[in-house]
């Protein structure tokens, strides 16, 4: 998938679960539920789910824990890997 492709299924992900969207700078724009914090980033050679239940580490792109992740990736798997952090 595309890198674009990626991000939108993530965050389509975090709304159907009810995390809202925040922006925090100079973090960019982060999700928040139940508490914790979390941010996805594409790179170069894998896309990375970030998380903390700091605000303040969030507010300075200080997560705590991430999980990278492959491109080639299925949205259904997407799906299962957001599903496994948020529930």
């Amino acid at each position: 998938m595309k890198k674009a492709d990626i991000k939108e299924a993530v965050e389509n992900r975090f709304r159907e679960l009810g995390a809202k969207q925040l922006e925090l700078y100079p973090s960019g724009i982060c999700w928040t539920m139940n508490g914790e914090f979390f941010k996805v980033s594409t790179l170069t050679d894998f896309w990375v789910l970030e998380w903390t239940d700091s605000y303040s580490y969030a507010l300075n792109y200080c997560f705590e824990d991430i999980a990278p992740m492959p491109y080639d990736i299925t949205e259904e798997e997407i799906i299962w890997q957001v599903d496994k952090l948020l529930l």
